[in-house]
């Protein structure tokens, strides 16, 4: 399908969605770029949670992340304590800082074997950043296959600006290729783990999130998912041969 037919689709709704779309994924790198402010756990706490994302879950995944989410915000304390903000820091240095729970916020550590940052699926990020005009000015301290930065450019391609459509295809592509081969694995690790509740949910929902979002895509563009096979033992090893835990929204539903 070209650009011209899938623009020719985006009207009423689905161009407002293109819109929405693009806000919620700046929402959640935002949520994932640092710890949660006294503001941001009081406007979770309001709920329901939906309500600050434009693309409606119906998932079972979906909704239990959403509920997730609202419940770390709600076993909080109200107001907000210091020692509890410095809690959320402190976890928020132990998911993506530290690693203490082996669950990289980096594309490289979850498809290659050795595990390390910075290697060929980072490049690969980048080559189709380049594609759209876009690099990274601070790699060396995000690489450019960050969860952060991928959910910034997805944003992007739901909403370049101007007279621009949306680039739907590229976003497809780019989902298919990259984030969802293994942001899955990321929230199954931190869910494990025994990761701090709010960081739990957060990744959950990420996931389930973009795993609703590819479907709108299929609907909008016509291009089916591709799943790639794994390159390495690691990457199904992370699924397939670990014990666990029940967790509403996990495996077996997705």
């Amino acid at each position: 399908m070209s650009t011209d037919d899938t623009s020719k689709r985006l009207d009423g709704l689905e161009r407002t969605l293109t819109d929405e779309v693009a806000v919620d994924l700046m929402l959640l790198a935002d949520l994932h770029d640092r710890e949660p402010t006294a503001e941001v756990i009081a406007a979770v706490r309001a709920g329901p949670v939906q309500d600050q994302f434009g693309l409606v879950l119906k998932s079972d995944p979906g909704l239990a992340a959403l509920e997730a989410l609202w419940l770390a915000a709600d076993a909080l304390p109200e107001p907000m304590t210091a020692a509890a903000l410095d809690e959320l820091a402190a976890g928020y240095a132990d998911v993506y800082l530290r690693h203490t729970y082996r669950a990289a916020p980096t594309e490289s550590v979850w498809l290659t074997d050795d595990g390390l940052e910075r290697q060929d699926p980072m490049l690969q990020v980048r080559a189709f950043y380049r594609r759209h005009n876009l690099r990274v000015s601070d790699w060396a301290n995000r690489p450019d296959d960050h969860l952060v930065l991928q959910l910034r450019f997805l944003a992007h391609l739901f909403r370049p600006g101007g007279e621009t459509p949306p680039a739907l295809e590229a976003a497809a592509q780019f989902m298919d290729e990259h984030i969802l081969r293994w942001i899955r694995n990321h929230a199954i690790r931190l869910v494990q783990a025994g990761a701090p509740d709010w960081y739990v949910a957060l990744s959950l929902l990420t996931t389930s999130y973009l795993e609703e979002l590819r479907e709108h895509l299929e609907t909008i563009t016509g291009m089916a998912r591709v799943i790639p096979e794994a390159k390495t033992g690691k990457e199904e090893q992370a699924l397939d041969d670990v014990e666990r835990p029940f967790v509403p929204g996990v495996a077996p539903s997705w």
